[in-house]
């Protein structure tokens, strides 16, 4: 059994586990408790810590990547920022999951493969690993696939000249809104070039809205028009003397350079979208390409 201390939230009893982490040099713990869920498309197993630290509102933590593809039962795809040596650490330490020495791939996604142990999981959430057992069994499993790899770009112009982008979505931690970031190839990996969107406090926003970076603000907004991504909507936020213009985001659109990311945020907002097939799965081996965060 796994140590730590039982406590009662909303819905039933989870045990809290010390997550040590650094910043910068400095160590941090924080009490976090697991939940467990099945996504509903795939059947793939879905795993997100809570902490006290924001009132369980929001993950502190999400441990596994939904790529749409369907995986074997305890087995996902961890998240890049769960493979740093601290959060390895954590779920060795509790004995959650080891790494198999697979890793798969999609778009400027790449995410080793983990199994999860069963029987940790059923204790530290049984219902949440109950309804993932539901969910999962629910799914046809099919023969594995090719994951397809490719990689669509768009050519951001901007005062230094012109970049090759590539596009990754994800949820903001605190608050759940749609962020996208820029990325661009520098040798063998894609590394981050700048954020397209930022996370203002005090805005109450809808699931396709969003602010967009101050940073060549100009230059970012003509993107998005001219590839229609979005409109440009007449309002503005402000975070000290910064002033952010706002994009409703054409989310179908947005998919196209992102299906995954997409697909994810919208599972997460409660939206349906017809952005085409899931892509199928595919079971690789090799190193995974750091990407920079």
């Amino acid at each position: 059994m796994t140590t730590g201390r039982w406590i009662e939230i909303e819905n039933g009893k989870r045990k809290e586990l010390d997550f040590e982490y650094k910043v910068q040099d400095d160590k941090e713990c924080m009490k976090v408790w697991m939940q467990i869920d099945g996504c509903k498309e795939t059947g793939n197993l879905d795993i997100t810590f809570y902490s006290e630290v924001n009132d369980g509102m929001f993950p502190v933590m999400e441990v596994t990547e939904e790529f749409g593809v369907l995986m074997e039962k305890n087995r996902m795809f961890i998240k890049e920022s769960m493979t740093v040596d601290f959060a390895l650490a954590f779920l060795q330490k509790y004995g959650i999951g080891t790494p198999t020495g697979e890793t798969g791939r999609c778009g400027i996604r790449e995410c080793p493969v983990f199994e999860f142990n069963e029987e940790v999981l059923r204790e530290l959430d049984p219902e949440g690993y109950r309804q993932y057992e539901e969910i999962h069994e629910q799914v046809k499993r099919e023969p594995i696939q090719e994951m397809p790899d490719t990689v669509k770009t768009a050519q951001y112009q901007w005062e230094y000249g012109e970049e090759k982008i590539a596009l990754y979505v994800e949820s903001y931690m605190y608050g759940g809104g749609i962020c996208v970031q820029m990325y661009h190839r520098e040798e063998e990996s894609w590394e981050l070039f700048g954020d397209l969107t930022v996370n203002l406090p005090g805005y109450m926003l809808e699931p396709e809205e969003a602010f967009i970076s101050a940073d060549y603000g100009r230059d970012k907004l003509e993107f998005i028009k001219d590839y229609g991504m979005g409109k440009v909507l007449p309002v503005k936020g402000h975070s000290g003397m910064q002033q952010y213009s706002m994009v409703e985001f054409n989310l179908e659109k947005l998919a196209e350079f992102d299906e995954v990311g997409v697909r994810k945020y919208c599972r997460n907002q409660g939206i349906e979208l017809n952005i085409g097939k899931n892509p199928s799965l595919q079971e690789t081996k090799g190193s995974m390409g750091k990407r920079q965060r």
